[in-house]
């Protein structure tokens, strides 16, 4: 699990270094989605506390569903960053 925390964090970083290389001006929007995605990261982290254990399988799929947009907006981010840089 504290590898899972120190992924989300480093995501939420990327754009705070970006904008420190100022490569965060010439494509605004993906960095908005990398960091949402940092953000969806650690909901999916939340929802492995002992606080949802109670819920039993809801919280699996609130750990699901949350990594799996969170890997989403991260793979739409990196992707349209890199061709917005490209061009």
């Amino acid at each position: 699990m504290a590898v899972d925390v120190w992924f989300a964090l480093a995501i939420l970083i990327a754009p705070v270094f970006a904008e420190y290389a100022k490569i965060r001006t010439k494509v605004e929007r993906p960095f908005n989605f990398i960091a949402g995605a940092g953000i969806f990261f650690l909901l999916a982290i939340a929802f492995t506390a002992d606080f949802f254990t109670f819920a039993g399988g809801a919280a699996v799929y609130g750990v699901y569903l949350f990594e799996f947009l969170g890997w989403l907006f991260l793979l739409i981010g990196v992707l349209w960053a890199a061709l917005g840089l490209m061009k």
